[in-house]
């Protein structure tokens, strides 16, 4: 997850957010639940069934990740550039962003080394050469076929989001030269969308290319810079109650569209010798949760804003890190019910169980240190 980082902290205008990141996280450790059960723990070993092809879909979690984190990341970029609000200082942003994502997950790498090489040849456990370790901690796993998608296969997200944050900096510094134009505004991230469908179409057009070249930002550009839309919509103007819920149902719909589409495979979806669903991938659902995302974020439902539902939002970074180690201990000792529904009722709890103690021990204290060096660095400049 993705992920989208979630914020620790639960202010009440962001409670729905969290909601959404919830839903996220739970989306994705249901694919995983039903995914590390499956007797070969690949997709395309499943029986081909209803079940086990809507489990499959659940995988759409992710993008509902990309698409909150370039809603929530660039927001602060429109809303300098379109309210006339303070910029976001490029080191500033930085230490936070290293803050919230880089310790936890360095002590969740080592923690799935320690547990996960002792299971070397148990099902579903897939593990680099111990010598290219050291690409997990800089982000770079996804570059290599050795890496990609081994020791906990769901960190590939985060060499993503890790190359989002490094570009959206100037991403933002084009924003707030674009004016206050809403129309300048939105055709940032519309020329980012293009950029990533016309990536997107190469590959598509490709003969069994790299599974890295799939893994990667350009890739998945399309789903960060609808969730940059998105901010652009509800900070350029405000919504009714009848907009937000209009932007609900399509994207409910959309979201809906998108999982028939891929229910009906690449056969259903191809012209001439073009692949649809490489080329569009998820398209339509990261419009969908745009929307949502957009219409939670002006008007946020009470759906979203459940105690139980924020809470695991608020947990959702630590339970994104940890709910696949989890699931491959259990099964490789055997207390894994090979089931999604069976495997969710032991793994679900011990999964959120660590997600609180990443939040708790890790997350929070490498957040505080962020704003102390925030704080010593406006000390530092004001005294220069």
């Amino acid at each position: 997850m993705a992920a989208a980082a979630p914020t620790a902290s639960v202010a009440p205008r962001d409670a729905a957010l969290d909601g959404l990141r919830a839903v996220a996280a739970l989306s994705v450790f249901g694919f995983h639940a039903w995914l590390y059960t499956l007797s070969d723990v690949y997709v395309a070993a499943a029986p081909n069934t209803l079940a086990n092809d809507l489990f499959a879909e659940l995988r759409v979690g992710l993008v509902l990740f990309f698409v909150l984190s370039g809603f929530l990341l660039y927001r602060a970029w429109v809303r300098s550039a379109l309210n006339g609000r303070p910029a976001p200082k490029t080191a500033t942003y930085a230490v936070r962003r290293v803050g919230r994502i880089v310790p936890a997950y360095w002590v969740a790498i080592v923690a799935s080394a320690l547990l996960l090489y002792p299971l070397a040849g148990s099902p579903g456990v897939r593990l680099p050469p111990a010598e290219l370790l050291p690409l997990f901690f800089i982000f770079a796993q996804n570059f290599s076929s050795e890496t990609l998608l081994t020791l906990n296969p769901p960190m590939w997200t985060l060499a993503v989001e890790a190359s989002f944050y490094i570009l959206l900096p100037l991403v933002g510094w084009l924003a707030l030269r674009a004016g206050r134009s809403g129309g300048a505004q939105a055709a940032i991230p519309i020329a980012l969308l293009l950029c990533g469908l016309v990536f997107n179409f190469v590959l598509a057009k490709q003969n069994g290319p790299p599974l890295s070249w799939s893994k990667s930002l350009p890739a998945m550009l399309p789903y960060f810079a609808l969730g940059m839309l998105a901010a652009v919509l509800i900070e350029r103007r405000s919504a009714s109650l009848a907009a937000t819920r209009l932007w609900t149902a399509a994207g409910v719909l959309l979201v809906a569209a998108d999982v028939v589409m891929h229910l009906q495979g690449n056969a259903a979806l191809r012209v001439g010798d073009l692949d649809l669903l490489r080329f569009i991938r998820d398209l339509p659902a990261a419009a969908g949760f745009a929307l949502i995302v957009a219409a939670a974020a002006a008007r946020p439902p009470r759906s979203l804003e459940l105690r139980p539902l924020v809470w695991v939002g608020a947990v959702s970074y630590g339970l994104y890190l940890w709910h696949v180690p989890v699931l491959l201990v259990l099964r490789a000792n055997g207390l894994l019910p090979l089931t999604p529904w069976g495997a969710t009722l032991i793994a679900l709890p011990i999964s959120l169980l660590l997600g609180w103690l990443s939040l708790r021990l890790i997350e929070k204290p490498a957040m505080a240190w962020s704003r102390r060096t925030e704080l010593l660095g406006a000390n530092l400049s004001g005294s220069a």
